[in-house]
């Protein structure tokens, strides 16, 4: 649940995502999605979860589980990564922060107890702890002035200058980070969850709230992929839906589950989809998971995620690159649909 649901109880309204209570919006869904778009926006990702792992050897344990590099991980780093099956397919993407002796795995809502399940028969004889940690809380800043006005709030740090995944720490037990995967995605900040209330009354003086409706249009309006949507569990190879572009894999580094499959797709051009960006004609609403079809009923992929309503809208997908390159006409349900390759994509 957000952690700040008592906190504004029914002065909003709420919605769910993967369950869990989230602000819909503050009041003008309208501006606040202009405010990500044009500024900066405050959002509440209190709902999001966090595994934390420590031990002895706690960097060779994780190292030879997940797609990315542990060592690059520092205090002043984080980075973005996933879990997969042996056969290459996509479990569960985090974002990788190192906390004193422990690396915290800032995931998706309703993933941290099933990922410290599927992590846990690894452990064997290494004397390693893993755990869901409930005594946190995330909170967003996004939008193209969330580094500029970031820098207004804590003048003594380097901001403005700092590379995807730079970690501070402006305050004991807090951490401010640029997301590791795309500018797009902005800034996070994590901090006890007695105080995220504290921190967001501090926060929103400076900087406008939105809620999630508000999120889901900038986050796709951007072709920012996310776990459980572009990257499907059980079914997707993450390179089609985009984990090299969002720093998410390192081809230098060692052996981990799923890394056959995941070198071999991208050393030798094999990848059948790609994620693409969508725009759907006005009429019924449709849902993730519709099929993507050709004029002549073939499925060539799937709807992902979709702004709501009725009006036209705009998507995400997996599809074919050859049908996209012909320019062939798509349909969704009775939509009809145009494809394009995000701004971040550097496949041909």
């Amino acid at each position: 649940m957000s952690r700040l649901e008592s906190h504004f109880g029914t002065r909003i309204p709420w919605s769910s995502d993967r369950s869990k209570p989230v602000p819909h919006h503050f009041g003008d869904p309208t501006a606040e999605s202009r405010a990500l778009l044009t500024d900066v926006a405050l959002v509440d990702f209190s709902h999001h979860e966090t595994v934390a792992i420590s031990g002895e050897n706690v960097n060779d344990f994780l190292g030879g589980l997940i797609t990315n590099q542990v060592k690059k991980v520092t205090p002043q780093k984080s980075v973005y990564s996933a879990h997969l099956t042996p056969q290459g397919r996509f479990l569960w993407d985090f974002t990788l922060l190192r906390d004193a002796d422990r690396l915290l795995l800032i995931t998706e809502p309703g993933s941290a107890t099933p990922l410290a399940q599927r992590l846990s028969p690894f452990i064997l004889r290494a004397k390693i702890r893993i755990e869901v940690e409930s005594t946190l809380a995330m909170l967003g800043i996004a939008g193209p002035e969330s580094s500029q006005v970031l820098q207004g709030i804590f003048p003594e740090f380097p901001i403005l200058d700092a590379p995807l995944g730079e970690t501070l720490s402006p305050e004991s037990g807090i951490r401010l980070w640029r997301d590791p995967r795309h500018a797009g995605f902005g800034w996070r900040l994590l901090v006890p969850a007695s105080a995220v209330s504290a921190w967001w009354e501090r926060l929103v003086k400076r900087i406008p709230p939105a809620g999630f409706a508000a999120w889901e249009e900038y986050r796709i309006r951007l072709a920012l992929p996310r776990g459980g949507n572009e990257f499907i569990p059980e079914v997707s190879l993450p390179l089609e839906s985009g984990l090299l572009e969002m720093n998410g894999v390192d081809f230098a580094k060692g052996c981990y589950v799923g890394q056959e499959t995941t070198a071999r797709t991208h050393h030798r051009g094999t990848l059948k989809k790609r994620v693409y960006s969508l725009m759907l004609s006005a009429g019924e609403i449709v849902t993730p998971g519709t099929p993507i079809l050709l004029p002549s009923g073939k499925e060539t992929g799937v709807l992902t995620s979709v702004t709501p309503g009725t009006g036209e809208r705009i998507g995400l997908g997996i599809l074919h690159p050859s049908d996209v390159e012909q320019d062939r006409a798509f349909t969704i349900g009775p939509l009809q649909v145009t494809a394009q390759k995000p701004d971040w994509a550097t496949w041909a």
